[in-house]
């Protein structure tokens, strides 16, 4: 619900909602303004022609016809609804169905508590719309009940306010469905945005059979440009690995004459230092194409068929006897924290190992002597976790998602051994695993992270 109140798309569903709400109360409120002038104006209309009718009786058979057709006039008078009131030039009542009329008769309305009925009072009006007709020195006076007009303007207001609710209601509940469904695409768009951020290039936004409004055209223009992103960068990875693998060869080649040349006992003393550094060069080519190579194969899935139930743990002792040494040439100091149980996942023992050695290498590689390195492996709720935690000099936040780029190095000059693949192979074999990789500071230093999904068989 709070996601929904946040959301622009339910907002301004709602506000236009309001709005149509609004201009339906404005055109309920005009409609029933004309139906009270209307019915009114009928009142006052029937009033003159019977005003004219008395008028003709008096005319024609003087104040006698007057009398009679009045005391006619009140046989029909369907629950007093209709009042007349005949008075001579001193006020005197002649004829009629009342006594006396209070207040001001000319006004044209008396309220129902001025009539002062002959008999008992059947009106439930509030009111009476009256006219005055003077007939020679007489005054006739007629009038008709709003009972009817109250009535009828009751319905009419109840209805238009039945109407107003339902439109409300209506127009509110079509605003929250289609702005959960404006903000249901809205998250499928940021959803696959995201993916794509996070190298998934596969993601595309779904598209309905019958769509064709604005966010579908831009649903469209969007998976449209994320296969456009995809064939650039596939395009990119497969020139690196061509020209990884057509290189690869010919600089073996050059490894092979360079070392046949190395070992020429006619090659002159002052030469051979030169040689064998070329001989490094050219060991530290070949080792980058096949990173490279590596890297391509690895993000092609081609090793995913061959998953099994992988112990991290036995994986990880192996990696402690080959890096402890490395660390006490360097003065580092490289801990292990690893649970006696079997921690498994599924994947491939080759490529884990490397991942893992890798990470732990590139800490001490990267750490001063008197550093201190500690790796642990640990069962979480998310998954399986692997760390490596030092104290050394870190990387900087702005450039942890740079450093998995391809060739990519934080350090500028580019003076210290490496070719900058090592993360970036990293990298591939993790999203090979379906592992999550996270760079973090450790205060001081770097923590990385890698949480590999749990399986059936994590724990045995």
């Amino acid at each position: 619900m709070n996601r929904l109140r946040r959301s622009t798309s339910v907002r301004l569903s709602l506000r236009f909602a309001l709005l149509y709400s609004l201009l339906t109360a404005l055109v309920f409120a005009v409609a029933y303004k004309m139906a009270d002038y209307e019915i009114t104006h009928w009142i006052k209309d029937q009033l003159i022609e019977e005003e004219a009718v008395f008028v003709g009786t008096y005319n024609t058979r003087g104040l006698d016809g007057v009398i009679a057709d009045l005391e006619a006039y009140g046989i029909f008078n369907f629950e007093d609804n209709r009042i007349s009131l005949l008075l001579d030039a001193d006020g005197r009542r002649l004829a009629g169905n009342v006594s006396r009329i209070a207040g001001d008769v000319a006004s044209g309305y008396a309220d129902a508590s001025a009539i002062a009925f002959i008999g008992p009072d059947e009106n439930d009006s509030f009111g009476f719309v009256l006219r005055n007709i003077p007939l020679g020195s007489n005054t006739l006076v007629l009038g008709t009940s709003t009972y009817l007009q109250a009535e009828l303007l009751e319905g009419l207001g109840g209805g238009l306010l039945t109407g107003f609710i339902f439109t409300l209601m209506v127009g509110a509940g079509a605003g929250i469905a289609v702005g959960r469904r404006t903000e249901h695409r809205l998250r499928q768009v940021s959803s696959t945005l995201n993916h794509v951020a996070n190298g998934d290039l596969e993601a595309r936004v779904p598209l309905g059979r019958n769509d064709a409004d604005d966010l579908s055209r831009l649903s469209a223009e969007i998976n449209r440009t994320i296969s456009q992103l995809q064939q650039l960068v596939d395009s990119q990875k497969q020139i690196s690995a061509d020209i990884a693998h057509d290189l690869r060869t010919p600089m073996q080649r050059i490894w092979q004459r360079l070392e046949a040349i190395g070992q020429s006992p006619e090659l002159p003393e002052a030469l051979a230092g030169d040689v064998y550094e070329t001989i490094d060069a050219a060991d530290d080519l070949i080792e980058t194409f096949h990173a490279l190579l590596r890297i391509s194969q690895i993000e092609a899935g081609a090793r995913r068929e061959n998953f099994s139930q992988i112990d991290l743990i036995a994986v990880l002792n192996r990696i402690e006897d080959a890096y402890g040494v490395v660390a006490e040439e360097k003065n580092q100091t490289l801990t292990f924290a690893v649970g006696p149980n079997p921690l498994s996942v599924l994947g491939d023992q080759q490529l884990l190992t490397q991942m893992m050695a890798n990470v732990i290498e590139n800490a001490l590689r990267h750490c001063p002597p008197a550093a201190r390195i500690e790796v642990a492996l640990f069962l979480r709720n998310d998954g399986v976790v692997f760390t490596v935690s030092d104290n050394g000099q870190g990387i900087p936040e702005q450039e942890r998602q740079k450093v998995f780029r391809r060739f990519y190095r934080v350090e500028k000059s580019r003076t210290t051994p490496g070719n900058g693949l090592g993360l970036s192979l990293v990298k591939a074999i993790a999203d090979l695993h379906s592992a999550v990789i996270l760079l973090s500071d450790n205060r001081p230093g770097l923590n990385v992270t890698v949480t590999f999904p749990k399986t059936s068989e994590t724990v045995n």
